[in-house]
């Protein structure tokens, strides 16, 4: 009896372990969560120190100092100085005085720190929230930041992020709006106008009329065309995560399209005028545009080359005026050359002489 009560206790002990291993298994997984969870949270609450830009700012933690950075938005960053702006510093002091509006010096904060958090010049990419509202969420709707959509893991948040950014260029907040020379709607608005409001066509039997008309044409034309190589330059949003790309980037279509519409038209128009005026001038054709004035790099090489002949002219004379001081020169040293020769026969009929004497005596 001993040895089967041994057994039946045997068995109810090895379920009993099992049990007791998964809790503890089930325990440890816990702790090393709250660890991780307390390695990748900021201390809380979080003080900020100071705003530094639309993006950015620089808070108080138990460790010190750091500067933390929205992780699912990009704002507009100050220009360098002596730079003009653009789609990606446009606004950017707008962006700081509304973020610092949210979250000034002294405000406490939430944060979530990511691993391997490390963002540009030291800092650390973050969730930031302030009394249970997303910094970031704020900041779109404002119109002074956009969504990086590869930044952002959750599909609904993503979601509510991007109507919130659609939202605001509806409405034209920030950088959708007009209400600074930088924006794009700034720059590609007036030029849409324009393409809108074209002028009348004139009368067919005026050709001071067609000729002011088509300068203004064309004039409008390449307004147009240039606004759409600003635009084609704008990065795609899957290649950039820019504020210009994030912005714009598939935006920018529409607009592109539409100006190559109006462009279409004008192009239809003034080949119109154009034959107009040519039937007014008797021509078959329209006359060609008048070719581009040369630029003065190109006249001043003739101008170049004629320099080195004027020289050579200069030269001749002068070679020709050192002729006759030379000729001094050698006729004097022909004279030397011949009193030598007579000194010296003079010298050998002198020895002759003397030698004659001697054998007389």
């Amino acid at each position: 009896m001993s040895k089967t009560s041994n057994r039946r206790n045997s068995r109810l002990t090895t379920p009993v372990m099992i049990t007791f291993v998964v809790i503890a298994a089930l325990l440890i997984a816990l702790t090393v969560a709250s660890v991780v969870k307390a390695m990748t949270r900021g201390d809380d609450p979080v003080v900020v120190n100071a705003v530094l830009t639309g993006q950015s700012m620089e808070v108080n933690r138990t460790t010190g100092l750091d500067v933390i950075r929205f992780q699912a938005v990009r704002a507009p960053l100050p220009a360098e100085e002596d730079v003009s702006d653009t789609l990606d510093t446009c606004m950017a002091a707008e962006a700081r005085e509304h973020l610092e509006s949210l979250a000034g010096e002294g405000t406490s904060l939430e944060v979530e720190i990511e691993a391997y958090a490390n963002a540009p010049n030291g800092e650390l990419w973050a969730q930031i929230y302030q009394g249970g509202s997303d910094l970031g969420v704020k900041m779109v709707e404002a119109g002074y930041a956009v969504v990086d959509p590869a930044s952002v893991d959750d599909p609904k948040k993503l979601d509510a992020m991007v109507a919130a950014q659609n939202k605001a260029r509806h409405d034209e907040l920030g950088i959708f709006s007009t209400d600074a020379e930088c924006t794009l709607p700034s720059r590609v608005k007036p030029v849409l106008e324009m393409l809108e409001d074209l002028p009348a066509s004139p009368r067919a039997n005026d050709v001071t009329e067609l000729t002011k008309y088509l300068g203004e044409m064309n004039s409008i034309r390449s307004d147009a065309q240039q606004t759409v190589a600003m635009l084609s330059a704008i990065p795609d949003t899957e290649n950039d995560d820019s504020v210009a790309a994030l912005a714009w980037g598939e935006a920018k279509q529409e607009y592109i399209d539409a100006i190559d519409n109006h462009l279409e038209e004008i192009r239809g128009l003034i080949e119109d005028a154009q034959a107009k005026r040519a039937d007014l001038q008797g021509i078959d054709a329209p006359e060609p545009e008048p070719a581009p004035e040369p630029e003065p790099e190109e006249e001043s090489e003739p101008q170049q080359e004629e320099q080195p002949q004027e020289a050579e002219e200069s030269s001749a004379p002068e070679a020709s005026a050192e002729t006759p001081e030379e000729q001094p020169e050698e006729s004097a040293a022909t004279d030397a050359a011949s009193a030598a020769r007579l000194e010296l026969q003079n010298e050998q009929l002198g020895s002759n002489g003397d030698a004659a004497d001697e054998a007389t005596e």
